[in-house]
């Protein structure tokens, strides 16, 4: 009969406390698995967002209106900016770190995995209340790509003035 090192009971005991399946995305406490969670997500985000600059562009195809109201290509345009920001670009870099700093410093894993799981599954439900912001009443945000204060304060200035009709 052979004897059984601590070392073989630790890495078995440790092999049952991964989650597998779906779980393992869900409660990932790995960095390079929230890294890729965080990479596809930026990659869906830069496809709606490809989508949404494609009906753009169909409406600036000819001069005069095509395809879509003023309304709703102005939430558009304030969407696609939006969406390819907050929802491409940043978590694209933020899924770069993930995968590349424990790698680099020579870490086992990012400070706070289990954080860093719940900062990015908010990312999803924030994206959902962003996309369906095009459903509510009023409709979605229309102040332009940039949300620049000024330009939205003049905009409802401008609105409020009984020349604005002109």
């Amino acid at each position: 009969m052979s004897e059984v090192s601590a070392d073989t009971v630790a890495v078995h005991h440790g092999a049952h406390d991964v989650p597998v399946g779906w779980r393992r995305w869900l409660f990932a406490t790995n960095h390079k698995d929230i890294g890729t969670l965080y990479l596809l997500f930026a990659m869906t985000n830069l496809m709606i967002g490809g989508v949404m600059a494609l009906m753009i562009r169909a409406e600036l195809f000819e001069p005069g209106l095509q395809i879509m109201r003023p309304e709703f290509f102005n939430q558009l345009v304030t969407e696609h900016g939006l969406i390819m920001i907050f929802g491409a670009i940043m978590p694209a870099f933020v899924g770069f770190v993930n995968w590349m700093i424990p790698l680099q410093i020579g870490a086992s894993d990012m400070a706070f995995a289990r954080m860093n799981n719940l900062s990015f599954w908010l990312l999803p439900a924030a994206s959902v209340l962003l996309l369906g912001s095009f459903w509510v009443p009023g409709g979605a945000p229309a102040a332009g790509w940039t949300m620049y204060v000024r330009v939205t304060q003049s905009i409802t200035t401008v609105s409020n003035c009984p020349m604005a009709a002109w």
